[in-house]
């Protein structure tokens, strides 16, 4: 009689023990919380994409966790005149990838079209490089935005 209660108790246990991971994994997902050891590679793929061709700055960068597996990055690149956006795209991309982003987004934003944006008047623009919004830096492979 007292074989039943112990087998039960002890299965109890084995299912509580498997679905704990499952729940971790389900918490991170929906906290859109990205692994410590991937921010710290979100930064060097930042920088390399700085150091493209026709590159002037990398800005509003986002990360995150879209499922166990998926990774999805974010990063708007600013560039002269004479880019080639495709390229720039391309290569972004290519970088993303290399450092295990599931799927990647890469705007391009011309310096021409900041100048007319511009000739309008005072813009968002404006407010954003008055307060540095948008910039990333690095502090212990954390990311912050200023």
């Amino acid at each position: 009689y007292r074989s039943d209660p112990i087998c039960s108790m002890v299965i109890a246990v084995l299912i509580f023990l498997s679905v704990i991971p499952l729940l971790k994994d389900s918490i991170l997902v929906l906290l859109q919380r990205v692994p410590q050891e991937k921010e710290g590679s979100f930064f060097d793929a930042l920088d390399e994409i700085g150091k493209i061709e026709n590159v002037m700055n990398v800005y509003d960068p986002h990360l995150w966790q879209y499922s166990s597996t998926v990774l999805v990055a974010t990063v708007r690149v600013y560039v002269n005149a004479r880019a080639n956006e495709q390229r720039i795209i391309s290569q972004s991309k290519d970088i993303l990838l290399e450092h295990g982003f599931s799927e990647c987004s890469v705007q391009v934003d011309k310096e021409l079209f900041r100048k007319a944006i511009r000739s309008y008047g005072p813009s968002l623009l404006d407010s954003a490089e008055k307060y540095n919004l948008g910039c990333y830096t690095r502090n212990d492979n954390i990311l912050r935005i200023n």
